[in-house]
């Protein structure tokens, strides 16, 4: 399906749960806050389409991951474990009244889902390299990781992290090869106060990680996160620059490309926005602190 001067074809649904369905896409068009961005090469991307329906839930969404993924990003950079384990973010759409449509777009993650916690053979859990690494120090920040990881009617099995390559060695490891997935409400618990206290008490160390801009963006996606009702429309702009120059960056490896004159290639004449009709459901008390 041909959009504007960008291209979206459906490969596959990718399944389905109580909060959204998930549909992978090869996508040449990204739209989003800041602007909606063309590559030229296609890209495999997860389209979440959100089952609430309420106006900004889509781009929610997108916050909630960007942020898990700027905290992946640091903690890998600065050695707390080796490799990245959060796909890149790659734009949201939030549209209505006549087309109701909330939803997010990331980096397909290739493998399998659904590996056994149990070494083969043995009652022993099996050693996910970075795991523990990872959960503890999410943990720490507020953001509960390990939540929502195993079946519902099989806890042995494991769910919302995908391996590409989900075989233990003889010792019962399992190697890095593995992204976590899933940042609905249900899926993973915030605690924004910690949160909060974090991103303010490590200003410096972030900076120096992540650099000062994108340092700044994840800064002001927490306080969107927090008490979006509070922040000013300036603030709101700078978040939307902030994360059109995250999403640029993201995608330049595809060699992006944009519309005449290098004017942003927008969906139905718009980018997408956060600063008109802002209140949307946050959604669980859990979130609140």
């Amino acid at each position: 399906m041909k959009l504007g001067n960008g291209v979206v074809e459906l490969i596959a649904e990718g399944g389905a749960g109580s909060e959204a369905v998930i549909r992978l896409e090869l996508r040449t068009m990204f739209p989003g806050l800041g602007g909606t961005l063309l590559t030229h090469e296609g890209v495999a991307a997860a389209l979440r389409i959100e089952r609430n329906p309420d106006p900004m839930s889509g781009h929610m969404m997108f916050i909630r991951h960007l942020i898990v993924k700027k905290l992946d990003d640091h903690f890998y950079r600065t050695g707390v474990y080796t490799f990245s384990h959060v796909p890149r973010v790659f734009g949201s759409i939030s549209y209505g009244p006549s087309e109701v449509r909330e939803a997010y777009i990331y980096e397909w993650a290739f493998g399998t889902d659904g590996f056994s916690w149990v070494a083969p053979g043995t009652r022993d859990d099996i050693i996910l390299r970075d795991w523990k690494q990872f959960v503890d120090n999410f943990w720490s920040v507020g953001l509960d990781l390990q939540h929502d990881v195993t079946d519902a009617e099989d806890g042995r099995i494991s769910q919302n992290i995908v391996h590409q390559y989900p075989l233990c060695t003889e010792s019962g490891d399992m190697c890095s090869l593995w992204k976590r997935i899933d940042f609905g409400f249900r899926s993973i618990q915030v605690n924004l106060d910690r949160l909060t206290g974090f991103v303010h008490d490590k200003a410096t160390v972030l900076q120096s990680s992540l650099h000062c801009d994108r340092y700044e963006m994840l800064r002001l996606a927490v306080r969107y996160l927090a008490e979006r009702d509070s922040v000013s429309d300036y603030d709101l702009g700078r978040l939307e620059r902030f994360i059109g120059e995250y999403r640029r960056s993201s995608l330049r490896h595809y060699a992006y490309g944009f519309g005449p004159a290098g004017a942003d290639v927008c969906v139905n004449g718009e980018t997408e926005t956060l600063i008109e009709g802002r209140k949307p459901t946050e959604g669980p008390a859990s979130d609140a602190g």
